[in-house]
């Protein structure tokens, strides 16, 4: 092998290094400051984005070298690269999959490099000698689970619904023979990274605030310029209404006048018995309005995900050890489908981080041998919160923590009460909403309204033809109703979803939870998180709506610390499996980690934002942006033509009686007299953007 220290390898470290800003900025350039040469030249924001992801593989390969590790570096290049072309050549919507066709000369390219990489693996295969690592790997491993594990990623790699909906299973079999054999591929580059000398020395550990701070400053990022601080979902709509009421002062709002209702229509938001309110529940919002009260919402998501790896290392270090809380740390970080719903206005951070601080503070509790009755009531007090943010999730884990508290150590009954108590009081709170929003406490007013809207009983859980929404959810929901076997495809469904975005990695984000099944030994508190698992996921197969679209299997993000936790363990099994004795044997297998793990935070998580969250399901920030030119003055903005409405909806003053401008859709059925009548003084405005077919 070359010389790890030769003025060459240094040279080219050096150069490699020095090219990685340079490429990034010439992305920029093209991108930003003369963006018509780029259009000119058929390039789009995805091809920027490919460039970094040539920026990240040349610096990981400089720094690499610079630290002694010349193959590894080669190593590390050709699995960012390789993994990246898979992901351009990734179909990003719904239900992701491979393009077998190249369009373009690009796909051709992003094509010869997975054949790049194929040969480098291929060639440091035969260098270290396969029929040794064979040996070594049967020893180790064992065939029978070797052969499982690679059955399991491969039948996992491609969402099952987008073919079914079109009926093409012979398609979808090629496809999972393909996907399959690209993720072997990248992680035969990942065991190499872990069998030749690393660019790491010795044990590497960094404070846990360092990835929480991490997180917070990614989420923050994918905010800003993915998610554009705007909602992404009809729901967010109405939570951000919802959270604007609140702030307010108020439940619900006065009804607006009658002329602006069918301007105002919108899913999940009411005018009813002289009221505006939004049919959600009102747990998160209530949180959100701090983030209201301050002029930015969309800050408070990413600080709960920081706050939630701070918790998830505690809780996995009590339980697992100091190294193990390390990984789970750095997973949780760098992890596209936690920095998803950072980003996002959606709950789920919020209940993720209120279902660690309630098993926190519990374990402190047993751990320390303090059995106050305050922190019992606080563990029930966010329990409770969380069953009124997302009923079913309180519900689930709300009753196996309790199950957790009696079955615990000491005084079982007495903690169970306090926390029940803490349970029952924002119960309470709820149970009065209830009845203050919908006229009855047992009500919710998200039930009330999907039992007149869609029918009563059709957002029920459980089976039967008239669960769901009537006519079915297009391709979303295969099937009118909800069945068994509908179930049983949802669930895989949602598992291929997870192995691609739970870590982003090109080996599969499955891959260390199929390691701990297959070559961990369980103990009690692992059990308990494979427990959680199995639970949520046998009670989200009872809804008739798996959701994999937005920010991947959401309904299973309940337990998601679980799946990141099982991640840690079965990676510390590999970790005890193939590594050396001694610092420099465990410090190859964690670069190998590392360089995964930083995949999926530069590399899988900016592609997620330029090719779907960035203006995803047509919320554009075109009126945010005229308003603030004063385009529109305080006239009445009647408007179509501009993707959801929602996102001129959402900029209307509670009152409709502000400085601004008040936005309406146009339904082609305003009475335009009576608009003028109700809201004197201002002008109508017919608004169509330049880019509306009906300016062309």
């Amino acid at each position: 092998m070359m010389a790890d220290r030769s003025p060459a390898l240094r040279l080219g470290a050096a150069l490699a290094m020095l090219a990685a800003p340079l490429v990034l900025i010439a992305g920029l350039y093209l991108h930003q400051i003369a963006p018509g040469h780029y259009a000119a030249a058929g390039l789009t924001s995805k091809d920027q984005w490919a460039l970094s992801v040539v920026a990240v593989a040349l610096y990981t390969f400089g720094y690499c070298v610079r630290r002694g590790a010349p193959l590894f570096a080669v190593l590390a290049f050709v699995f960012t690269l390789g993994g990246g072309a898979q992901l351009y050549l990734t179909e990003p919507l719904w239900f992701p999959n491979l393009r077998m066709r190249p369009d373009d000369l690009r796909e051709v390219a992003m094509m010869a490099i997975l054949a790049f990489e194929a040969a480098v693996a291929l060639a440091v295969l035969v260098w270290l000698s396969p029929v040794q690592l064979v040996r070594a790997a049967q020893a180790r491993l064992g065939v029978g689970q070797i052969v499982v594990f690679l059955a399991l990623t491969t039948a996992l790699s491609v969402p099952i619904l987008g073919f079914l909906g079109h009926g093409t299973l012979s398609t979808y079999l090629g496809h999972v023979a393909v996907t399959g054999a690209l993720l072997t591929l990248h992680l035969l580059v990942l065991v190499e990274m872990a069998l030749v000398r690393s660019p790491m020395s010795g044990a590497n550990r960094t404070a846990p605030i360092v990835p929480a701070v991490a997180t917070v400053i990614a989420a923050l990022l994918m905010s800003q310029f993915a998610f554009q601080h705007m909602p992404r979902v009809e729901d967010e709509i109405a939570y951000l209404f919802q959270a604007r009421t609140f702030a307010d002062g108020r439940l619900t709002l006065p009804a607006p006048p009658e002329a602006a209702w069918p301007g105002l229509e919108y899913y999940l938001l009411e005018i009813r018995d002289g009221r505006w309110f939004s049919a959600t529940l009102p747990g998160w919002p209530a949180v959100l309005a701090f983030g209201v009260l301050i002029g930015a919402p969309w800050v408070l998501n990413p600080i709960l995900a920081g706050i939630s790896v701070l918790l998830a290392y505690d809780i996995t270090r009590r339980r697992a050890g100091t190294e193990a809380g390390d990984m789970v740390a750095l997973m949780m970080a760098t992890s596209p489908w936690l920095l998803a719903a950072a980003a996002s206005l959606m709950p789920h951070t919020l209940t993720l981080m209120l279902i660690l601080f309630a098993w926190w503070i519990i374990l402190r509790s047993e751990d320390t041998g303090q059995r106050r009755g305050r922190a019992m009531v606080l563990a029930g007090l966010a329990m409770g919160l969380i069953f009124a943010a997302r009923p079913m999730d309180g519900l689930v884990m709300g009753g196996l923590t309790g199950l957790w508290v009696v079955t615990g150590r000491g005084r079982n009954w007495l903690r169970a009460a306090q926390y029940s108590a803490g349970c029952l009081a924002v119960g309470a709170l709820l149970l009065a909403y209830n009845a203050h929003v919908s006229g009855h406490p047992l009500l919710l007013p998200l039930t009330d309204y999907l039992n007149r809207n869609w029918g009563v009983g059709a957002n029920a859980y459980g089976f039967g033809p008239d669960i769901g929404p009537p006519g079915g959810w297009r391709s979303l929901d295969l099937w009118v109703g909800h069945s068994a076997l509908e179930a049983l495809l949802n669930t895989i469904n949602a598992f291929t979803s997870l192995q691609f975005e739970l870590l982003g990695w090109p080996a599969g984000s499955l891959a260390l939870i199929f390691a701990y099944l297959l070559w961990q030994k369980k103990a009690g508190f692992d059990l308990a998180m494979a427990l959680v698992a199995l639970v949520v996921i046998v009670v989200m197969a009872l809804y008739w709506f798996a959701d994999t679209y937005y920010m991947g299997p959401r309904y299973w993000f309940v337990a998601a610390f679980a799946f990141f936790y099982l991640s840690g363990r079965g990676y510390m099994a590999l970790r005890a499996r193939f590594a050396e004795s001694g610092d420099n044997g465990l410090a190859r297998i964690d670069a190998a980690l590392v360089v995964a793990c930083c995949f999926g935070m530069a590399v899988f998580t900016p592609w997620r934002g330029v090719t779907k969250y960035h203006e995803y399901n047509k919320f554009y920030t075109l009126f945010r942006d005229e308003e603030a030119k004063g385009t529109f003055g305080t006239s009445i903005v009647l408007f179509e033509e501009i993707g959801d409405e929602g996102s001129a909806l959402m900029l209307n003053d509670l009152t409709l009686s502000g400085d601004g401008p008040v936005y309406l859709r146009d339904t082609g059925t305003m009475d335009l007299k009576a608009l003028e009548e109700a809201f004197p003084g201002r002008r109508i405005l017919h608004y169509v953007p330049s880019w509306s077919p009906k300016q062309r």
